[in-house]
């Protein structure tokens, strides 16, 4: 297949106009310039590499906790709309026992590849290993500290189902992290109320991921700086930031930015089960929740539970928040950072000769047109 006549973004620059030639799922050839060889005319739009959410619990009717290998097959059949081609799909607090259950159909879901369209990677635990004074919409009566023979009881189920695990660092005295490590786990730390001068114990130890900068941490004091701090000092700490414009103040996300830079962050949804779904309540794991267009909470505090919206708004809310921002620094907080915080490099998250052609065709407002997934039109928007 020849993908011709659009902006293709690259890691360094922008071809202005440039064609894209597709073989066997993989990208073999990247031109500028105009082709007369047949193929799909994108007509001046932009070709991204395929967004990658390494948070998202769900959406659709679908998350973690309600699905089964056919729901889990619907959620990635509607993901590829926000243009995101690889993800991971996030869980909420639960018992040791329910984890076991849910991570067990989720296994059934993950052993079929062939019903994956967007294309899943795995797990990513968010709690229950986490601090309750920084619990967010997750069930206190549940939580517990992280250890080694919880770790275990998790990777009995299948040892390469889990990606990532979100914990307090502060909850162990490191051998949780050493473990993770140890089993190709990324150890993120998230739902801390670990002081800054605390984490650097952690961060040396192999830390180097946060989850949802600023949501459910310890935060920026002028006497008791505590992880979201942490999260900025340290260059080689991978940031997930909530872009929708309701979790973090867009003027939080310019000083995040300016701070952090393009190589710092990646975008991330956060979204459950409610996103496409009307206005209403809905379940987060045992909790009610209430979702009012793109923003979900709480229903008996108002407390934020996870989010509404979809990657590409959180795209678009950060193409509108940093002025000038280039495209080519824009796909590093999309698809490059996480890529290789993930260790999928290699094969995805940028548009380059040998990998394969996961990409997103934007127009200029920069809406979702086209999704592939390993070279295939997996998305195609209706025309207006």
């Amino acid at each position: 297949m020849i993908v011709k006549n659009g902006k293709i973004v690259l890691e360094d620059k922008v071809i202005e106009q440039g064609w894209i030639k597709i073989e066997d799922s993989k990208i073999v050839q990247i031109e500028a310039g105009t082709t007369d060889l047949p193929g799909l005319d994108v007509e001046g739009k932009w070709i991204l590499p395929g967004f990658i959410d390494c948070h998202v619990h769900g959406g659709y009717g679908v998350d973690f906790e309600f699905g089964d290998a056919k729901r889990f097959e619907h959620f990635s059949k509607n993901i590829v709309q926000e243009g995101v081609t690889t993800y991971v799909q996030a869980s909420v607090t639960n018992s040791t026992a329910n984890n076991l259950k849910y991570l067990t159909e989720f296994q059934n879901f993950m052993q079929q590849k062939d019903s994956q369209v967007g294309k899943c990677l795995g797990a990513h635990f968010e709690g229950p290993f986490i601090s309750p004074d920084k619990k967010g919409a997750h069930e206190l009566s549940l939580l517990q500290k992280p250890t080694i023979a919880e770790l275990q009881k998790l990777m009995e189920v299948n040892p390469q189902l889990v990606k990532i695990i979100t914990y307090a660092p502060e909850l162990q005295n490191g051998e949780f992290t050493e473990s993770l490590l140890a089993n190709q786990i990324l150890p993120s730390a998230g739902h801390s109320n670990i002081l800054f001068k605390d984490f650097e114990m952690h961060h040396k130890q192999g830390i180097k991921h946060l989850t949802h900068l600023y949501n459910g941490m310890s935060g920026i004091s002028q006497r008791d700086p505590g992880l979201a701090a942490a999260g900025l000092y340290y260059d080689d700490v991978l940031c997930e930031l909530i872009t929708d414009g309701i979790h973090v103040d867009v003027e939080t996300i310019k000083l995040t930015y300016k701070i952090k830079g393009y190589q710092g962050i990646c975008i991330i949804t956060d979204a459950v089960n409610a996103k496409g779904l009307p206005d209403g309540n809905y379940k987060l794991g045992n909790l009610n929740v209430t979702k009012t267009g793109i923003k979900v909470f709480l229903s008996d505090s108002g407390t934020l539970a996870g989010a509404g919206a979809t990657y590409d708004h959180n795209v678009r809310v950060m193409l509108k928040t940093i002025s000038n921002l280039k495209m080519n620094e824009l796909i590093y907080m999309t698809s490059i950072n996480i890529a290789k915080q993930l260790g999928i490099f290699e094969q995805t998250g940028s548009i380059t000769v040998g990998k394969k052609a996961d990409l997103v065709i934007l127009d200029k407002n920069f809406e979702v047109v086209k999704t592939f997934v390993d070279g295939d039109i997996k998305f195609e928007r209706e025309k207006k």
